[in-house]
């Protein structure tokens, strides 16, 4: 239950934001500060206390999950360096493609462990 209210709370706090701050790039700006930390979080819990390793598909949240925080890092250091941070022409489709590899790791992992179920193995 307290996890629900927390997934309510901070839905609410983020509508409000949208609602009532008129400057629509700041609050996108500050999401993706957040998301970007969240992500990061997540990374440090789950790679120090879960056996992340041990099924293809602990793998694969994890790389995702690493992936959309470099993805949301980068879009950070962008908007706070006006976009001109060194090497941005191949570091952004970089992650992009990181991004793009990871959740097709994810879809393929899915559907093979759902092949499995399906033949009851």
């Amino acid at each position: 239950m307290r996890r629900v209210a927390l997934l309510v709370s901070a839905t609410a706090a983020g509508s409000a934001a949208l609602v009532l701050e008129p400057d629509r790039d700041l609050v996108g700006n500050v999401i993706l500060v957040i998301l970007a930390s969240l992500s990061w979080v997540f990374v440090v819990v789950y790679g120090l206390r879960s056996r992340w390793r041990a099924t293809s598909s602990g793998r694969a949240v994890m790389i995702l999950v690493t992936c959309i925080g470099a993805i949301c890092t980068q879009g950070a250091i962008a908007i706070f360096t006006d976009y001109t941070y060194p090497g941005r022409d191949i570091i952004r489709p970089l992650l992009l493609l990181g991004v793009a590899v990871a959740v097709f790791d994810l879809l393929l992992t899915l559907v093979r462990i759902q092949q499995q179920e399906r033949r009851g193995e």
